[in-house]
């Protein structure tokens, strides 16, 4: 079991079958919000655990959740 409260949210790409990043540094809370959204706008969605705070803002671009979602897929 992690320590870390910090979650990342990624989405599955309907044309690729891959997971994407779509959000991260997101409390429990705030990360099953942004997945329940997406499933109700019929989207597969996941919430992960982190290790830890990701520097960089956009998780579109994060190396570490890039990582994670392909990991997950």
């Amino acid at each position: 079991m992690t320590n870390s409260t910090l979650k990342s949210v990624i989405v599955l790409d309907p044309e690729s079958q891959a997971y994407r990043p779509s959000a991260h540094n997101l409390g429990p809370s705030e990360a099953v919000t942004l997945a329940e959204q997406f499933s109700n706008e019929n989207r597969t969605a996941k919430v992960l655990d982190q290790k830890g705070r990701h520097l960089v803002s956009d998780a579109t671009k994060c190396r570490a959740c890039k990582k994670a979602a392909e990991a997950a897929g």
